[in-house]
């Protein structure tokens, strides 16, 4: 008999204590702005200050947890290159005849935002909810007010970030611009020095040529049948006797010659108008570079061509 009664007690100390540790049971499901479920973010649970567990989410981004009673809870979800959340459960205060009960399960979902650059984030140092034991409902519940509070500070939060990426775009774009026209610069800057190059090179061949008195030799006449290279090469020379002298040897319009020098081949033009005479040079060495001159002054092409035009 005494038996059947040390059973007995043993039997209610247990029910009594299963009474007790009655939980609240809360889950929900994590996702990212797009609604997309995020599997594989951290569910971390502190209990008074303290750890309490840590898990990941299931594939489809849920998660559950059995809080006991009588204690104050922080649950933090976190995912690497996105922005904590955390919400707090109090579990305090509430009666013994009431935490017998099955109390209905709280539903928690969280939107985890992609961490950008430039956004201030400071508003997820406070938690997103507050769940707590209600007296007058004898239930659990949240701060509606609160949370609708959250909410719109969230939104706010969205709108920064998407001025943050717009601004990385055109910041990414502009630095692209920039790197674009650096290269076109650094282009043109070595294309001016191959220039400035080919131009020293010219004027050292003429200074050459010059010196050696390279007399020019087999010369080709495009409207004569032969030219001597000492008659057809005009130097500069601006005096009257040169312009008496070009006038006797030159009809009135355009006679072209060419002649053969060293290292180079001239293109020459003499103009005969109102009595008087100019020599058009078109110099093409044999390095590749053309150089233009009118009685010996440099010209462009489109003077050249267009003042020796036979009309």
């Amino acid at each position: 008999m005494k038996t059947f009664f040390r059973i007995l007690f043993l039997l209610l100390i247990s029910v009594a204590a299963f009474a007790q540790s009655e939980t609240l049971n809360l889950g929900g499901r994590i996702s990212d702005e797009r609604k997309i479920a995020m599997g594989g973010a951290v569910v971390s649970v502190t209990r008074d200050g303290k750890t309490f567990t840590a898990f990941p989410t299931s594939l489809n981004g849920s998660y559950a947890l059995y809080l006991p009673m009588g204690s104050e809870f922080v649950i933090t979800v976190s995912k690497a290159g996105y922005v904590n959340k955390y919400f707090t459960v109090s579990t305090m205060g509430v009666p013994a005849e009431s935490a017998k009960k099955k109390f209905s399960v709280m539903v928690a979902d969280l939107e985890l935002l992609e961490y950008v650059d430039g956004v201030d984030y400071s508003m997820f140092n406070k938690p997103m909810n507050k769940y707590y034991f209600n007296p007058k409902i004898d239930n659990f519940e949240f701060d509606k007010k609160y949370m609708k509070d959250m909410l719109a500070q969230v939104e706010d939060v969205k709108i920064a970030k998407k001025e943050a990426i717009l601004l990385a775009k055109l910041q990414a774009e502009q630095i692209k611009k920039d790197a674009e026209l650096a290269a076109k610069n650094k282009l043109r800057e070595e294309q001016l020095a191959i220039e400035k190059a080919n131009l020293k090179k010219m004027e050292e061949e003429l200074a050459a040529a010059k010196k050696a008195n390279a007399a020019p030799v087999n010369p080709v006449s495009l409207s004569q049948p032969k030219v001597l290279a000492k008659d057809a090469l005009v130097v500069n020379n601006n005096t009257d006797q040169r312009i008496t002298a070009l006038l006797a040897k030159y009809k009135v319009g355009v006679t072209e010659e060419v002649i053969h020098g060293l290292n180079v081949i001239i293109i020459q033009r003499v103009l005969v108008r109102d009595q008087m005479a100019w020599v058009y040079h078109k110099k093409m060495f044999n390095w590749g570079g053309v150089a233009f001159f009118r009685d010996g002054q440099p010209i462009t092409e489109s003077i050249f061509e267009n003042e020796t035009k036979n009309s």
